[in-house]
């Protein structure tokens, strides 16, 4: 056992005490940690995002206000974030006797960031995510491997347009701080 090893013991506690040290020189910076300047979560905690149409898009957007805006909508937003979803099921096996045991559910949002006071865009995109379900013989059952399917596209999604969002405030800031 490696951990017996007084050497590979010490090697082991240095290279874990060193971890730090070469992210930091990789540029490596937490999206929400503390001790620099460009901080994304005041301009996250300032977004409006505009309420849904579909199920799909309501999923979406509760999932974006739990990891954008924890606190509550902003009283006065500067910014909307407005989104189109848009989803599709395709079959993805099927058995000899063309029995279909598997679908795959491709969520695809289309998101603009807009200037709240301006009324100008400012960051525009396009992402998807594709999710795979299995289909039994049970009717319930599927509908349940659906819904958990769509959920799950939902949060990745959300995901996805959070880091981007991050990002593109973190550049921002960092534009004007030159």
């Amino acid at each position: 056992m490696w951990w017996r090893n007084p050497s590979r013991r010490t090697a082991g506690a240095l290279l874990l005490a060193g971890l730090p040290l070469l992210l930091a020189g990789c540029g490596f910076r937490p999206l929400y940690g503390t001790g620099h300047t460009y901080d994304a979560v005041p301009e996250f905690s300032a977004l409006a995002v505009e309420q849904a149409e579909d199920r799909s898009t309501q999923l979406l957007r509760n999932h974006l206000l739990d990891m954008l805006t924890p606190r509550g909508a902003p009283e006065k937003p500067a910014y909307r974030l407005e989104l189109k979803v848009a989803e599709s099921v395709s079959s993805v096996l099927v058995t000899r006797s063309d029995e279909i045991t598997r679908n795959n559910l491709q969520m695809t949002v289309t998101y603009r960031l807009i200037d709240y006071r301006s009324g100008v865009a400012l960051q525009s995109n396009s992402l998807s995510s594709l999710v795979s379900y299995n289909l039994v013989r049970a009717e319930y059952a599927n509908l349940v491997s659906e819904r958990d399917a769509r959920a799950r596209a939902a949060r990745d999604l959300a995901e996805q347009i959070r880091i981007r969002l991050g990002n593109f405030f973190t550049q921002q800031r960092k534009a004007q701080v030159k």
